[in-house]
């Protein structure tokens, strides 16, 4: 235990670490701030979860259209003029003549139009899911990938099994559930695209640091036939290779931890943590987001957070054993890195008509930098329901077996 906590206080103490740590922290919290503008909109959510509930059914929406119409007779008592929607009234307001109103009053405007665009998109949301044909979005996605042969084959049979899933999501009502309008504000996209692609990459390069520094340490600082004569010899790099998995545990939990907390207590998201996140505000782009399974926003963030832990885990133990090969934490994190691009790109080297081209995106690499499209069967290439589970498995073998051949293998060689 003594051994293996003074190999996790050469981490504690690094300098190099430190700095990056507080470098990387400092950056992801001016990333929040930068994007905070509209935060104050934001919690326009909250007060419609809070009146009318979380499901959007058709009494609780038409309560919303009859308070928005209410809202409309206030704003018709306040100029003196009709207006079948506050847009039209902004539109024909200058700068000017805005700043006359009060505080209060430009507060009223600006939370009226942002329950109109709220209602607008409620009030759409059949009309645009109807539109919606996920066989014909296969066929389209074959010619976007150029898929052929057994690969266009495994792609349709993958994508008739989201077509049920497509179709049970609608019957259970998923979608119509309040959350922040996707295509607004991009809320999904900041959190999961922006941030967390952020923090990974922090993450991943603090860890690899720590991981190559502790495995070379000995060897760098030409202690090593000392070290490895003792009465532990070379069993030193067990508790070596603990600390390491434990300081990348610590490390992956203090940038997620400082950055998330922040995000979240500038962010208000109090109300909408069971809101699925399959539903129609959270479509951003050409297509909705949806998941395989029923999952809340907070169980799909907690299952990114647990996807990311194993994956740094996985990473910080492939490190340690080419560090074991190495013996030199410069080039050890060179060859750590370069092998990470190389299985990140490894299916743009595949041929587009052989399944090996899925094959090749079941890598660690492709499954941390892939954090948005987790879980979802709008994912591209990776839209997979097994590909997270089916991934970390088949990786934590393969680790498993190249830790124990580096080992054996560092055990019989020269220490020289």
């Amino acid at each position: 235990m003594r051994i293996f906590l003074l190999e996790c206080k050469k981490v504690i103490l690094s300098p190099v670490l430190i700095g990056l740590f507080l470098l990387f922290t400092g950056f992801n919290f001016l990333v929040i701030f930068n994007s905070s503008d509209h935060r104050a909109e934001l919690k326009m959510v909250n007060e419609i979860i809070d009146t009318y509930g979380r499901e959007i059914t058709p009494s609780s929406l038409q309560q919303f259209q009859d308070d928005i119409q209410n809202d409309l007779l206030k704003l018709q008592q306040l100029t003196g003029k009709r207006y079948d929607s506050v847009n039209d009234f902004l539109e024909d307001l200058d700068v000017e003549e805005y700043e006359r109103y009060s505080k209060q009053e430009q507060a009223f405007l600006s939370g009226l139009q942002v329950k109109e665009m709220y209602e607008s998109i409620a009030s759409s949301i059949d009309e645009n899911y109807e539109e919606i044909d996920i066989e014909k979005e296969g066929e389209v996605a074959l010619e976007q990938y150029q898929l052929s042969g057994k690969a266009a084959e495994t792609y349709l049979a993958e994508n008739e099994k989201f077509t049920k899933r497509f179709d049970e999501m609608i019957r259970n009502g998923e979608h119509k559930q309040w959350f922040f309008a996707g295509k607004a504000y991009y809320m999904h996209t900041l959190l999961f695209k922006d941030l967390f692609s952020k923090m990974t990459i922090e993450i991943l390069l603090l860890v690899i640091l720590s991981t190559t520094f502790l495995a070379t340490y000995e060897f760098e600082q030409r202690t090593h036939l000392v070290a490895f004569a003792t009465q532990r010899g070379r069993r030193l790099m067990n508790n070596k290779l603990v600390a390491s998995l434990v300081m990348a545990f610590v490390i992956t939990g203090l940038v997620l931890g400082s950055t998330l907390g922040v995000f979240f207590l500038v962010f208000d998201y109090s109300h909408v943590w069971e809101t699925s996140v399959s539903s129609a505000f959270n479509w951003e782009y050409n297509f909705p987001y949806v998941s395989w399974w029923d999952l809340s926003f907070a169980q799909f963030l907690l299952g990114v957070i647990g996807v990311l832990f194993v994956s740094v885990l996985l990473i910080s133990a492939l490190t340690f054993s080419i560090s074991l090969f190495i013996k030199n934490s410069y080039v050890s994190f060179f060859v750590t890195a370069a092998s990470f691009i190389l299985l990140y790109m490894l299916p743009s080297f595949m041929p587009h008509s052989s399944n090996w081209l899925f094959v090749a995106g079941y890598t660690v690499p492709t499954l941390v930098m892939a954090i948005p499209g987790l879980f979802m069967g709008s994912s591209g290439l990776i839209f997979f329901r097994n590909f997270e589970w089916a991934t970390i498995c088949s990786w934590t073998a393969i680790t498993m077996g190249v830790l124990m051949m580096t080992y054996r293998r560092f055990v019989k060689s020269d220490i020289q």
